[in-house]
């Protein structure tokens, strides 16, 4: 009742006439959702909303996954690649976790660098074929990119901004001739601590991406928002109580200890599908991970990824954390 009332406080508060009520509907249970959710900075909140939807096309359609049980909402890859496994269309069954973490053969040299060609500036909302050879080529390199099908999605854009992360261009989320480039040159990325061995997870602070790594090698490259490093005051939204610190992600080895599927009401707010690493800090789904890094702590990851990685991760799987 309390997020119906926010969520309509806001929209006549921000709604101007002529706005696409569409793109609307979409944008302020986003909004509501991020103010909820833990392990974010409140005061950063609404700054990547806007950068996100400035760019959002009229026919885009957002996805809102549900707030039961998780893993009750999939989506379809029309295109299938075989450098990955399709995602599930129905609840996981144990042969499909089995699937999730198993990686195949992926390129591990660029491409011939005088055979670049550069495609047209593609962006959220873009469409066609040159949206789809984007999308195989980054599945190739184990970005995780959501439906491989041809449209330019809130997915694609995380995998995009993913490779822009991890070869340290610029974080737009657009495809443009510095990012083409770049890919086209591009081979599988590699982890830094070879010495855990596998599974494992690689959390690189400075380049805000999370390297999974299942029995075979990488599995997936996965953009992230991590602590801010700013003190904040905020009151619980538990017992009402004044919560103050800083946002800090710890450092360090650790190993997934717990979980909780679905939504988890912490004293900073909601958190998807939590994989907690050390004490309250964990690995979760959040409807906002932007390009850069603004939780309270915790390690953002999109909703959709959080899906099939809840069910992808074991308990006791090696995490290190590092910048």
């Amino acid at each position: 009742m309390m997020q119906s009332v926010f969520t309509n406080l806001i929209f006549r508060q921000f709604v101007k006439p002529g706005k696409d009520q569409t793109t609307m509907k979409v944008l302020f249970p986003l909004i509501t959702l991020a103010l909820l959710t833990g392990c974010g900075s409140l005061t950063l909140t609404l700054k990547p909303v806007q950068e996100f939807y400035s760019d959002l096309h009229k026919s885009k359609v957002v996805e809102i996954f549900s707030a039961g049980k998780a893993n009750t909402s999939k989506l379809n890859t029309s295109v299938h690649v075989d450098t990955l496994p399709p995602k599930p269309t129905t609840d996981v069954s144990e042969s499909t976790r089995k699937q999730l973490a198993t990686s195949t053969v992926a390129p591990k040299t660029p491409l011939n660098p005088d055979l670049f060609s550069p495609s047209k500036i593609l962006k959220v909302g873009s469409r066609g074929e040159d949206v789809l050879a984007l999308e195989k080529r980054l599945t190739e390199l184990r970005y995780d990119v959501g439906a491989v099908d041809g449209f330019y999605d809130q997915q694609t854009w995380q995998g995009v901004v993913a490779f822009q992360k991890y070869a340290r261009l610029k974080r737009t989320g657009t495809y443009n001739l510095e990012t083409q480039k770049a890919l086209h040159e591009s081979k599988l990325p590699e982890g830094l601590h070879p010495e855990l061995g596998f599974p494992r997870i690689e959390i690189d602070l400075t380049r805000q991406v999370l390297l999974f790594f299942d029995e075979q090698g990488l599995n997936r490259v996965i953009a992230v928002s991590t602590g801010s490093n700013r003190k904040y005051c905020e009151t619980s939204k538990k017992s009402g109580a004044q919560i103050c610190g800083v946002a800090h992600t710890p450092r360090g080895k650790f190993r997934i200890q717990w979980r909780i599927s679905g939504w988890r009401e912490s004293d900073l707010g909601k958190l998807y599908n939590p994989l907690y690493f050390d004490g309250g800090f964990a690995i979760h789904g959040s409807p906002l991970v932007p390009s850069y890094n603004v939780s309270h702590g915790c390690v953002r990851i999109s909703i959709e990824t959080s899906i099939w990685f809840y069910d992808a991760i074991k308990n006791n799987t090696p995490v290190i954390v590092f910048d």
